[in-house]
């Protein structure tokens, strides 16, 4: 198992490189600490399979309802970030979405920006959430 955890100047931010297995549980638990902010890194297809594969590796970890681990994305992860590579081998920012929160037994999540091959990154939603932004001195 690879865990990497650092502590960068300042503790109250948790970053973690390539989570790829059952320290997913680690990552869940440190985001619903109360922690300001954190990232953390991993391989999947978009921001929707990026759920879908959170849920799988904490599931490698411990038995523990598909439920009590989709509350606890939904609490502790704000937004997702997609990179991909393209046809011509350049890397670029696909998708970022947001996470609204947990209903009927799933995430729910919307698209901010969508990356269009014909015209780049465009907007396609407002962030819905933003008080903590605003309790940060950041007004939108």
């Amino acid at each position: 198992m690879r865990f990497f955890l650092f502590f960068i100047m300042r503790r109250d931010r948790i970053i973690l490189g390539e989570v790829r297995g059952e320290e997913a549980s680690d990552l869940l638990t440190s985001f619903n600490t109360g922690h300001e902010g954190g990232i953390a890194t991993l391989h999947s297809n978009s921001c929707r399979d990026t759920i879908s594969r959170l849920e799988t590796m904490v599931l490698m970890g411990m038995e523990i309802p598909l439920e009590a681990i989709r509350r606890q994305i939904a609490s502790g992860v704000d937004i997702l970030v997609h990179l991909g590579r393209l046809k011509d081998k350049s890397r670029k920012l696909l998708e970022v979405s947001e996470i609204l929160g947990f209903s009927q037994g799933e995430i729910q999540m919307q698209t901010l920006f969508s990356y269009d091959y014909k015209n780049g990154l465009q907007q396609v939603n407002a962030l819905h959430h933003t008080e903590k932004l605003e309790r940060a001195g950041i007004t939108l």
